[in-house]
């Protein structure tokens, strides 16, 4: 446990659960509000974020005050009815266009909107990125979103999220790939705010999709995570992205200097940050660890 929520310090906690491939990150601020950023849950163990979350006293005693819908895929909001049953959010934020009842709907949705987009679109300009300012108390919160019928993929809709708090800032860009980056980097504001980045959640699950390397023009983070399960196709291990070039990289208590970890190669990663410090710790930190499980995890 960190020695900051021992002593009952004031400080940052941001915990990336491990449910395989798929999303789900806490986020807790230096004043106690709470955010969640999607709610997968790991299919193997049975493991949900709402009954985690539940275990902590959220939804009784403890208020979840802001629940992140990055977007409508199916392994980001896997636990959704039990996080809207039994954690009862204040607030949910989602790309301010899709209210769609069910992902059955989605694909024939986002057809019609692309067509009628391509129709009546008169120049680049209409492909900015839109902000979406929301109103944290204790911390700062800017999302960028692309509107619908701009891109051809749902991923590229995803909300790409900076939370910030003094100096730490986290980005989550839930599965933008390539295209939608490309699109995000016109925009200022969004250069700006990857410049600000120290933790960075690697988009798309750390796939190929999803890096593109002029966004670390911009981005250069201290730490980079991916929310992941082993990826095979046949008996090929799926490529993943160059992320390890990129990250300048923190101590574990193990005594490890780590630029990159994974839910998939190190289970739970809780990361505490106060006045700039960081400590990080990750569910398999202090078990032995063999030869196998170190190659695994520098494949990013």
């Amino acid at each position: 446990m960190s020695r900051y929520a021992a002593d009952n310090v004031e400080a940052m906690d941001i915990r990336i659960y491990d449910v395989e491939h798929g999303d789900s990150i806490f986020i807790l601020s230096s004043q106690n509000e709470a955010v969640l950023v999607d709610c997968g849950y790991n299919t193997t163990t049975g493991w949900r974020p709402s009954e985690g979350l539940a275990k902590q006293g959220f939804g009784e005693r403890r208020r979840l005050h802001h629940l992140i819908i990055t977007h409508p895929d199916q392994d980001h909001l896997a636990d959704l009815p039990g996080i809207l049953e039994r954690i009862k959010p204040l607030h949910v934020w989602q790309h301010p266009q899709l209210y769609l009842k069910n992902l059955g709907e989605l694909k024939a949705t986002l057809s019609k909107a692309q067509d009628a987009y391509a129709a009546r679109a008169k120049s680049t300009a209409e492909l900015q990125p839109i902000e979406a300012t929301r109103q944290f108390k204790t911390m700062e919160l800017r999302q960028f979103y692309l509107p619908v019928g701009s891109v051809h993929d749902v991923n590229d809709l995803s909300l790409l999220t900076f939370i910030r708090e003094g100096d730490f800032t986290v980005c989550l860009p839930g599965d933008l790939n390539a295209r939608g980056w490309r699109l995000h980097l016109q925009n200022k504001a969004v250069q700006h705010w990857l410049r600000e980045t120290n933790l960075f959640i690697a988009s798309h699950h750390g796939r190929t999709t999803g890096y593109l390397d002029k966004v670390f023009e911009f981005l250069s983070p201290k730490l980079i995570v991916i929310s992941d399960k082993e990826q095979v196709k046949g008996r090929t291990v799926l490529a993943r992205a160059p992320y390890r070039d990129h990250a300048r990289g923190v101590k574990l208590p193990d005594g490890s200097f780590r630029k990159v970890l994974t839910t998939r190669g190190d289970g739970r990663i809780r990361i505490v940050v106060k006045d700039g410090k960081w400590e990080v710790e990750t569910s398999r930190t202090m078990q032995p660890v063999s030869q196998s499980q170190i190659n695994s995890t520098k494949r990013p």
